[in-house]
């Protein structure tokens, strides 16, 4: 039997699953004609002297093909299944409900003994489930025909109706009220269930009948007559949310609007957590991005600490050399340009370390004029030792010309003893787009002390070639 077919079969104590008293009374009667336990005859089940049963009694005969014809089919029967199978055969039914009828008929054949039947119906749609009783009888010729009780066991309104009414959400199924001229102008309830009741604090009882906008006068300032009219006109579903008070506290509904025939049906969701969950869900999600942002801005400040020079607010070693890896992946010529403060020892040693770090800072401060027009960078390597670098032509004149413009704009210093005069020397190199960092550093280096050697306070570029520093690495900038 195909699984689409839900269908149940008890050849003994059906009387335990039947729902419908007929059903036993009647196949006690059965078993009081029965005689040495011989099947009755069919004379004795005149369907005029069974006014009891005869609504929803049938009789059915062989045909000898296999199928069995309708000689009587009952009133009630034909009522609530909307068909009359008066006269018609098992045939006209199609697939499994055939199937089903004609192996159920030959197993009471092969048995001579009632069978009682559920099975889901198929055709008759105001119908959820029949029970059957198949009771055969003896023809005046001895073939075998068949008495069968139809009864409905489950009607689908009541099956629906039961799934309504332990549904959580609310179900109000509406019709439209019309103008003279067929223009919808309102709606009144033909049914809903208890949650929807509940939810919208209908108070009366029976609230069929009521139109929206008394369905809804509970709901303070909800007016759904806008959104259901649209839904009757446009045959599209429409979503409206509301808030209600209720009981001092403010209550979140979703209505789901469907057409419905000439109305329409409303499917009502309390989201009142939803909504709360939301807001919870929110809340946290700006915390977590305060937190994300303080731990960036903590981050960045950590990054500050770690790669500048607190004096000088220059970047140290460790972020020249960070700064140089981001600019090693740029497009275009850069120069290196190192610095030492003149004779800076002599500095700290007469007038003191105080006045020793004002003129480092006068120094960077001047560094980074430059750099900022030129959209470079300084760096304080430690002591008296400076680096900018520039984005200018490999070509270093440019380079050094703009470390000129560095030596010229120094200024005194003030210090106790008066204006400290301060100078410095520079070595330019160039760091080419494929270039290596390290080595031009290398070379500014040997530049800057050229420089030196030369007598201070003068720039220097890396191509130029001194005889006073031929075959000589440089000292440390620390002691010049």
């Amino acid at each position: 039997m195909p699984h689409r077919l839900y269908c149940e079969v008890h050849a003994s104590d059906f009387e335990e699953r039947v729902q419908h008293r007929d059903i036993i009374d009647l196949h006690q009667f059965y078993c009081k004609l029965q005689k040495d336990g011989a099947v009755p005859l069919l004379v004795d089940f005149d369907v005029a002297t069974l006014p009891k049963f005869a609504p929803f009694l049938m009789r059915l005969e062989p045909t000898g093909d296999g199928s069995y014809c309708y000689s009587y089919y009952g009133s009630g029967i034909r009522d609530v299944a909307g068909l009359d199978m008066q006269g018609k055969s098992t045939s006209d039914f199609e697939g499994p409900l055939r199937a089903f009828f004609e192996g159920a008929y030959a197993r009471v054949i092969a048995s001579r003994a009632p069978l009682f039947t559920i099975h889901r119906s198929i055709r008759a749609n105001l119908v959820h489930t029949w029970e059957r009783l198949i009771l055969p009888v003896q023809r005046e010729d001895g073939e075998v025909a068949f008495i069968v009780y139809n009864r409905p066991r489950e009607f689908q309104q009541d099956f629906l109706q039961a799934i309504m009414n332990v549904l959580s959400d609310g179900i109000v199924a509406l019709g439209s009220v019309r103008t003279a001229s067929g223009e919808p102008c309102g709606a009144v309830v033909h049914t809903a269930n208890p949650a929807a009741r509940t939810l919208l604090m209908a108070e009366s009882a029976d609230i069929e009948g009521l139109t929206l906008e008394a369905l809804m006068a509970p709901c303070a300032g909800l007016d759904l007559w806008p959104t259901v009219q649209d839904v009757i006109m446009s045959r599209q579903m429409r979503i409206h949310e509301a808030a209600i008070e209720r009981d001092g506290a403010t209550r979140f509904l979703r209505f789901q609007i469907t057409p419905l025939f000439d109305g329409a049906l409303m499917h009502i969701s309390d989201i009142t957590m939803l909504k709360m969950a939301n807001v919870v869900l929110e809340r946290e999600r700006q915390q977590l991005h305060h937190e994300i942002s303080r731990q960036r801005s903590e981050g960045d400040i950590l990054r500050g600490l770690v790669h500048l020079d607190p004096m000088t607010g220059a970047l140290n070693r460790r972020g020249l050399f960070a700064a140089a890896q981001e600019w090693a992946a740029r497009l275009g010529p850069r120069s290196v340009i190192a610095v030492d403060v003149d004779c800076f020892k002599q500095v700290n040693d007469r007038h003191g370390h105080g006045l020793g770090d004002d003129v480092i800072r006068h120094v960077a401060s001047v560094l980074f004029d430059l750099a900022n027009e030129m959209c470079g960078f300084v760096s304080r390597l430690g002591g008296d030792e400076l680096v900018c670098v520039l984005p200018l032509p490999v070509g270093e004149a440019e380079a050094a010309a703009q470390a000129a413009r560095i030596r010229i704009a120094t200024a005194p210093v003030a210090g106790a003893l008066g204006p400290v005069m301060v100078t410095c020397s520079f070595g330019v190199a160039p760091w080419g787009e494929a270039g290596n960092f390290d080595a031009a550093m290398h070379e500014a280096d040997r530049a800057l002390y050229a420089a030196k050697q030369a007598g201070r306070n003068r720039v220097r570029q890396a191509g130029d070639v001194f005889a006073t520093c031929a075959g000589v690495q440089p000292a440390s900038r620390g002691a010049a």
